[in-house]
């Protein structure tokens, strides 16, 4: 199987906002730079087309459907790390005004989740099971496409990668990037990460 996994184009929140599950809109230079990127798709179809189920994600799935010709499938178990009752706010504000939680959290993010959120273990759980669920239902030579966000992408990409957690912010992943994991033979590679266009063989 040949996955590619492509991070949303960015969204119109405001600079310094925390945003997770909160579900904003691409930009329209976002949109532009989602069309620049599936400009460079060659060759067929991939066999699906998945996205998460919050809208910045859906809109720079749509135009990939367009040029597929298919129809995405959202699944939630791609999302955003939730942050819970930050989610919304600006950055600056929550460390002002909830430090004593936010330095336990920065602390710890990969165990702790945000005060009614989830940690990155929870993004880690659930992007593996979508996994899982891909490999049990794809064949060797499956070409699948992902549209999904920073957290989970790196998350999926620790699993190949059998990177820990912890080091999952060494993985650049800027907006509308593309990344490769192929699986064969019961092992991962990862062909490249946060490329600006689809890479050949």
């Amino acid at each position: 199987m040949d996955l590619i996994l492509v991070r949303h184009g960015d969204s119109e929140a405001a600079p310094g906002l925390c945003v997770g599950h909160t579900d904003v809109p691409l930009s329209s230079e976002g949109f532009l730079a989602i069309q620049r990127l599936a400009a460079h798709w060659q060759g067929d179809a991939p066999r699906f087309l998945f996205t998460s189920d919050l809208r910045r994600a859906q809109q720079s799935a749509q135009v990939f459907a367009a040029r597929f010709a298919t129809e995405p499938l959202a699944d939630p178990r791609l999302r955003e790390l939730h942050f819970g009752d930050w989610d919304g706010r600006r950055w600056d504000a929550i460390v002002n005004e909830d430090a004593n939680h936010y330095r336990h959290w920065a602390d710890n993010w990969v165990i702790q989740e945000a005060p009614g959120g989830e940690s990155f273990s929870d993004v880690m759980r659930r992007t593996g099971a979508w996994l899982a669920a891909l490999l049990g239902s794809t064949q060797d030579n499956d070409g699948v496409f992902a549209v999904a966000h920073a957290g989970s992408i790196r998350a999926l990409l620790c699993h190949a990668l059998a990177l820990p957690p912890a080091r999952a912010f060494s993985l650049q992943l800027g907006y509308a990037r593309a990344s490769r994991i192929r699986y064969r033979l019961g092992q991962f590679e990862v062909s490249y990460t946060n490329a600006s266009r689809f890479e050949d063989d």
